[in-house]
């Protein structure tokens, strides 16, 4: 199953976010620090997937190969 990580530092926390997905259906799920937050289904394109990180206002982008995470309308680099 795809994956991408990212460690975003917010207000002096590191934090994980990972989110998996199916390459064919592109359903998937995100975790943040631990518990899987959100799920989601069949998406080859689509609204972007909305969340809250530390009351940062936070979304995953598909980008068509994989997902991307903005964290305040910033593009955060992932690392895997």
């Amino acid at each position: 199953m795809p994956h991408r990580v990212w460690r975003p530092n917010i207000g002096g926390i590191r934090h994980t976010v990972v989110a998996r997905w199916s390459p064919w259906t592109f359903e998937g799920e995100l975790i943040v620090d631990g518990p899987v937050t959100k799920t989601w289904g069949t998406r080859m394109v689509g609204p972007d997937i909305n969340l809250e990180i530390e009351g940062h206002p936070a979304f995953l982008r598909n980008n068509l190969i994989a997902f991307d995470l903005y964290i305040d309308d910033e593009k955060v680099p992932h690392i895997s």
